[in-house]
């Protein structure tokens, strides 16, 4: 402090100081307490470091969740039930019921002109549109396919889907209620051809929540009291 290499945001550093101590201190049961306890107060209110026994390291062990750690535990909860429900709710749905889905995705993700494709004239493309990149104008088509957990998307699948759009769109995407085999992953992104973006089922999810589409959110305040911005 006295070369001015850190600045305290309260005007009285010793109780910031004092507020931190007491938050490490093995005698304190604040809701935002710390769980590694590095001090012990005496009934005066005198700090010293606690020593370093095993039964002190056993203690600091066994740490209590604070509410804190609570909160964003049951905000990861919510989070992983609204996949699952978004996922549960895609495996309802008929395979012309789940074209119509992803172009509606696509549509709020910001592709344009999204037009699902006449059934049994698709050619293995389901839906296609555009998509705005900077100055250009992307033509793209999806393939959507509901399939089972169990039923992968394979290297073939991809194959025969870039073979479809080759040399008309500039860019592919397979959606899936399923998942994708490591061959397919790895022959989406081959050079010299049409790239393939794949979005499983928990991707599509996980975008949904980010994005807003069909999800929506409650805002609750959390409030940690912090003395040094006083």
């Amino acid at each position: 402090m006295e070369h001015s290499l850190y600045k305290f945001g309260a005007k009285d550093p010793l109780s910031v100081l004092r507020v931190q101590m007491e938050r490490h201190s093995d005698s304190t049961s604040w809701s935002n307490e710390s769980q590694i306890k590095l001090f012990t107060k005496n009934e005066v209110g005198e700090f010293s470091l606690l020593s370093e026994s095993p039964a002190n390291n056993k203690e600091e062990q066994v740490k209590t969740t604070n509410s804190l750690e609570l909160v964003h535990q049951l905000a990861n909860k919510l989070k992983q039930d609204t996949i699952q429900r978004i996922i549960d709710h895609l495996y309802s749905l008929e395979p012309e019921e789940f074209e119509f889905f992803c172009k509606r995705f696509l549509d709020r993700y910001g592709f344009e002109n999204m037009q699902v494709t006449q059934r049994g004239r698709d050619g293995g493309i389901d839906v296609h549109g555009q998509l705005e990149v900077g100055i250009s104008m992307l033509h793209v088509a999806a393939q959507c396919k509901r399939y089972k957990k169990t039923n992968k998307v394979s290297r073939p699948d991809i194959d025969m889907f870039r073979g479809a759009i080759q040399g008309e769109y500039q860019q592919g995407i397979f959606i899936t209620t399923s998942s994708f085999t490591k061959e397919a992953q790895d022959s989406a992104f081959k050079r010299g051809c049409v790239p393939i973006v794949l979005i499983d089922g928990e991707t599509l999810a996980e975008i949904m929540i980010e994005r807003g589409i069909g999800v929506s959110t409650s805002h609750i305040p959390i409030y940690d009291f912090e003395l040094d911005l006083v």
